[in-house]
């Protein structure tokens, strides 16, 4: 949605006066613009997420364009529609104000009721789950999934061990730098698809999130906990490989870094899986230690599906090394500054 010229430009100053009232005082919605190019900003609460996009003209505004969305779509309509109304109070002032036009979903809206607009934006009734998805909202804060995760890392490692001693993994598992590159070799035998044709459902988290999870399978706590963290091309045996090797890994680091303790990442980390996860943190960047497994897992995916025309580089043992490495370095150097 948005609003437009219905023929000069938008007055800058009622533009800002009016934006402030939503944005407050955000230096980029204040500031000069330079020609050919915009003033993108972002405006989130607890329940929506805003990008704004002020496009310059001659003296004033040429058109204002806002994405909005519900951060929780599947809770009670009535917060989200608080939580817009001041954007849509703001946007038609300014379209009033500027002799403009308030745009929604490519209709022209301007002198609409207030409660119309917001009819279409934010509807007193929640939409209904699209046709074959499936709802799954967790009733377990994060600090108790921490705690579960946590509770089942030595269990994690016996099963390693176990199950690298039966299949001609290494006998030496010890958390050490060195025992990284023979694990990851091993792993990288061990890690295999899932039957392209084994059924899947969709499913969608409580923030509107969705991804795909195997019917019936077997899978690790962490499994859908973000749509990141539902690899669902892995078989069950390869997720618990995968499983196992990460938490080894983030021992690894943990050992090899004093300092380090394990919490709930923050939001601010939400775009990288963190958010709401088990994470080592205390020296640099919180490890999101699944997250970065299946990162490296991905050269472990081109080698059981590879393309010709894009040929990508095989993975060794030693890339679970090199990443130790980089990840302990970071945080050493972060520990002396």
């Amino acid at each position: 949605m948005g609003v437009v010229p219905s023929g000069g430009e938008l007055s800058r100053a009622i533009t800002v006066a009016l934006l402030s009232r939503v944005l407050g005082a955000d230096p980029d919605l204040h500031g000069r613009v330079a020609g050919g190019e915009f003033t993108e900003l972002v405006w989130d609460t607890e329940r929506t997420r805003t990008q704004w996009f002020v496009h310059p003209g001659e003296e004033g505004i040429s058109s204002l364009m806002v994405s909005i969305w519900d951060s929780f779509p599947l809770r009670p309509a009535a917060a989200y529609r608080a939580a817009v109304t001041p954007i849509v109070e703001a946007l038609q002032e300014l379209a009033q104000a500027s002799g403009g036009r308030f745009i929604v979903e490519e209709g022209d809206v301007t002198g609409a009721p207030l409660g119309e607009v917001l009819d279409m934006i934010a509807p007193e009734e929640a939409s209904p789950l699209p046709p074959g998805v499936v709802l799954s909202v967790s009733q377990e804060s994060d600090q108790d999934f921490l705690r579960r995760y946590l509770a089942a890392g030595d269990d994690r490692l016996a099963w390693l061990r176990t199950r690298a001693g039966r299949s001609g993994g290494p006998s030496r598992l010890d958390l050490s730098r060195e025992s990284l590159a023979p694990l990851w070799d091993w792993a990288i035998s061990q890690i295999q698809l899932r039957d392209a044709n084994a059924p899947t459902e969709k499913v969608m988290l409580e923030t509107g999130g969705t991804f795909t999870r195997p019917v019936g399978a077997v899978l690790p706590m962490w499994y859908g906990r973000h749509p990141f963290l539902a690899p669902s091309h892995w078989s069950d045996e390869s997720l618990a490989v995968i499983d196992a090797v990460a938490f080894y890994a983030a021992q690894a680091v943990r050992d090899a870094v004093p300092g380090l303790t394990w919490q709930v990442g923050e939001p601010e980390f939400r775009g990288k899986a963190q958010g709401g996860q088990p994470v080592l943190a205390g020296r640099g960047e919180p490890l999101q230690p699944v997250r970065e497994l299946l990162g490296l897992a991905t050269k472990v995916y081109h080698l059981r599906r590879p393309d010709p025309d894009n040929p990508c580089v095989p993975p060794i043992g030693d890339d679970l090394l090199t990443w130790f490495d980089a990840e302990v370095a970071d945080r050493r150097h972060d520990a002396r500054c």
